[in-house]
């Protein structure tokens, strides 16, 4: 039996809650039939016949994930992103080698590349057989960036549930980090530009320097150009040169983000989206017999979301949310007639932005009342792709007021650094996040959303020693 990264994304669920097959299938946004199949496959693999024993044999031996992704097998589509991974540090690469190892034969890594073809020739790029040396990409240099650029986006969102071939790479990018000390760089970026924090524009960044370094030595007409002049953007450029990390090409695309992208009106960037946002918010109002107030921060989280959404849809991110379904009726009614009003609206719809975009109506409609934790202090909440305000809402909800300043609020690009400099007594999170490499599992307390009172009593333990 092959254990792939759909296995692994069963077992983190599992690893949280108990859930039937119906509700694995709406988190994966697979089939029930799929999920069944994959539920066998883990009652095979575990030794286990219900889905209750395998989430207690998952607590009971917590390694037991990591010891598994020793024998997890790629899927057809990660044999793709190797292969791109591959192509980032080299434009030749040899097909026998990568065969090996992935471990599959030359005809099915052939076909892969084929499926990949179809992706590339979006981007005016084309892989072409050398007979005596392997495959080689073609196309221009700034082609072969934005190219990488984009699909590396994909990647890090993928990351958690890739196999161990995956970790070698990305330990590159982490030497990287440290050797060209990549997240003071990019904090000096977002101090120039006075663009506001974002995970996806850190992100953005943080991968187009990775590019950057390993692409050095390949380039063309496309990137060998000359650099934005600009007397508002003097002191940024010359900056931006003296890292000895970034070329004119890159340059002058970080100009462009601090430009137009980034710090420019949604609104008037996305009339579209906008229009699209008033539509969804007018359908969810009427459908749910409330009056929702069309303000302009409901609009920015709406847009934002489904901005990102299209992204996702073209490169086939199918990112997921692990929803809490041990929640009241209080909850659990409007929870799920939005996620129906939501689904019948966009027909197409990952169960993390379903997530997101039914809590940031609910917070609207509904706002329950709960005890308050006055006596917490040296609390950290660290967050990945949620809007703050959500995670502003979400801690009110578990007692935390945003007026106390009883919490720091850390994005997860900062935490590395974060932890170096101090030592917060409980780390909460409200998303699902790879914390392996943080050594901090004694104090992590991990939440879903939607989150109800009873959810405070995940603090208990810590509450005494706060």
């Amino acid at each position: 039996m092959n254990v792939t990264s759909i296995h692994f994304k069963i077992m983190y669920c599992l690893r949280r809650n108990i859930y039937s097959i119906s509700e694995i299938a709406q988190i994966l946004n697979i089939s029930e039939f799929k999920a069944k199949r994959y539920i066998k496959d883990l009652e095979y693999l575990f030794e286990e016949e219900t889905v209750e024993n395998i989430h207690n044999k998952i607590n009971k031996v917590p390694k037991i994930i990591e010891k598994l992704r020793k024998d997890q097998s790629l899927t057809p589509e990660e044999r793709q992103m190797y292969v791109i991974l591959k192509f980032l540090e080299t434009d030749i690469i040899n097909l026998s080698q990568i065969c090996e190892e992935v471990g599959v034969t030359r005809r099915t890594l052939t076909n892969d590349l084929n499926n990949l073809k179809e992706i590339l020739e979006k981007f005016h790029l084309e892989i072409k057989n050398l007979t005596r040396y392997g495959i080689i990409l073609e196309g221009k240099e700034s082609d072969k960036r934005g190219f990488f650029n984009l699909y590396l986006i994909k990647i890090f969102i993928e990351k958690k549930y890739l196999p161990k071939i995956f970790d070698k790479i990305f330990n590159k990018f982490k030497n990287l980090k440290e050797e060209y000390e990549i997240h003071k760089v990019l904090k000096e970026i977002f101090v120039f530009t006075n663009i506001k924090d974002s995970t996806f524009v850190y992100l953005d960044l943080e991968i187009k320097s990775y590019i950057a370094i390993l692409r050095k030595k390949y380039q063309d007409s496309s990137t060998d150009i000359k650099s934005i002049e600009s007397e508002i953007h003097k002191d940024f450029i010359i900056f931006l040169k003296k890292l000895d990390i970034y070329t004119n090409f890159e340059i002058n695309l970080i100009i462009e983000i601090s430009k137009k992208k980034y710090r420019g009106n949604l609104q008037k960037i996305y009339p579209q989206k906008t229009n699209e946002a008033k539509k969804l918010i007018k359908y969810i109002s009427e459908n749910m017999k409330t009056d929702i107030k069309i303000t302009k921060e409901l609009l920015l989280r709406i847009m934002l979301i489904t901005i990102v959404r299209d992204y996702k849809r073209e490169f086939n991110i199918n990112e997921f949310y692990i929803f809490n379904n041990a929640i009241g009726k209080a909850y659990i009614l409007p929870y799920k007639k939005i996620t129906e009003l939501l689904k019948n609206y966009f027909q197409e719809l990952d169960s993390f932005d379903l997530a997101n975009l039914t809590m940031t109506f609910l917070s609207n409609i509904y706002l329950d009342t709960q005890k308050k934790i006055g006596q917490t202090e040296d609390i950290t909440i660290v967050y990945h792709f949620l809007h703050k305000d959500m995670i502003k809402d979400l801690c009110e909800d578990i007692g935390l007021k945003k007026d106390l300043q009883k919490y720091k609020l850390v994005l997860l690009f900062d935490l590395e650094e974060y932890l170096k400099k101090n030592n917060p007594k409980v780390i909460i999170t409200f998303e699902d996040i790879d914390f392996s490499g943080y050594n901090i599992e004694d104090r992590l307390v991990e939440f879903n959303f939607p989150i109800t009172k009873y959810d405070k009593l995940k603090l208990k333990p810590f509450l005494e020693n706060v």
